[in-house]
């Protein structure tokens, strides 16, 4: 699992970075909760996996429930966070909108190799 978490943090980073070169590069779209949304996604994610891997470990007959209902429940809460944000901070919604799903599709992506991998790797013990 220490090799997820150092994968995660290395995603992280870059994010940021690339959440940072927007105020450089892209005149006008930089907002300052850009660099936030990543750390946001690298917390939610990174919680997430600590607990379907337990869940794994603990009884893998539960995994596929357990799974499935971390899944949509972090997906609600990114919906209502975002929802929140977009509705409090009108002028701003459209970036903020793009790159959280952006974020989102990343994180998302992130999580399903990883636990792929994960799944193949205890299939093949």
């Amino acid at each position: 699992m220490r090799k997820y978490y150092v994968s995660l943090t290395l995603m992280t980073i870059v994010m940021v970075l690339a959440a940072f070169c927007t105020l450089w590069f892209a005149q006008g779209i930089f907002q300052t909760i850009f660099p936030l949304i990543p750390l946001y996604f690298a917390l939610v994610t990174g919680l997430q996996h600590y607990a379907v891997v337990k869940s794994f470990y603990k009884d893998p007959r539960t995994f596929v429930k357990n799974f499935l209902g971390l899944t949509v429940g972090t997906l609600f809460l990114h919906l209502v966070l975002l929802c929140t944000w977009a509705f409090t901070h009108i002028p701003q919604a459209r970036t903020f909108i793009l790159a959280f799903c952006i974020c989102y599709i990343a994180y998302l992506a992130f999580e399903t190799i990883a636990l792929v991998i994960l799944v193949k790797n205890q299939r093949q013990q």
